[in-house]
């Protein structure tokens, strides 16, 4: 079974260390860079533009989870009950923009769903989960 690759920003302390306690406790989760030369060029084949956007990808079933979507999925993944997924997901929807104009200091993507993904950007997948471990990337 692959790792479903989490792109996150890992600018924030805080969230570095959380991936970090999450990793540790929680097999097949590879926390990725949004910062990342190789996420960049990801962005770019899968969506046409490096966003600014929570992403998770599954290259075991070909998807990629965008905005609230991620949320949804890396909690039912865990066994959340649905309609707890279901809530936080709408929680995301609410403050999501918020949120990341105040941590962040730029607004998300408007992106929000499951994507199959794209054949331009299967290679850059491959890079990454050879060259990404842990928050890092090779360069």
């Amino acid at each position: 079974m692959s790792d479903l690759l989490l792109i996150y920003d890992d600018r924030n302390s805080l969230f570095r260390g959380g991936a970090r306690q999450v990793a540790r406790v929680s097999n097949g989760i590879r926390f990725v860079p949004w910062q990342a030369k190789i996420t960049r060029e990801f962005f770019q084949a899968q969506f046409g533009d490096h966003l600014f956007a929570f992403v998770l990808i599954n290259p075991e079933t070909n998807r990629v989870h965008a905005g609230g979507k991620t949320v949804r999925r890396l909690l039912q993944d865990r066994g959340a009950p649905r309609s707890v997924a279901t809530t936080i997901e709408g929680i995301y929807q609410v403050i999501g923009d918020q949120f990341g104009r105040i941590v962040h200091g730029q607004t998300p993507a408007d992106i929000d769903g499951t994507f199959p993904i794209n054949e331009n950007a299967r290679p850059h997948i491959k890079v990454i989960q050879r060259k990404c471990s842990l928050g890092s990337c090779e360069e």
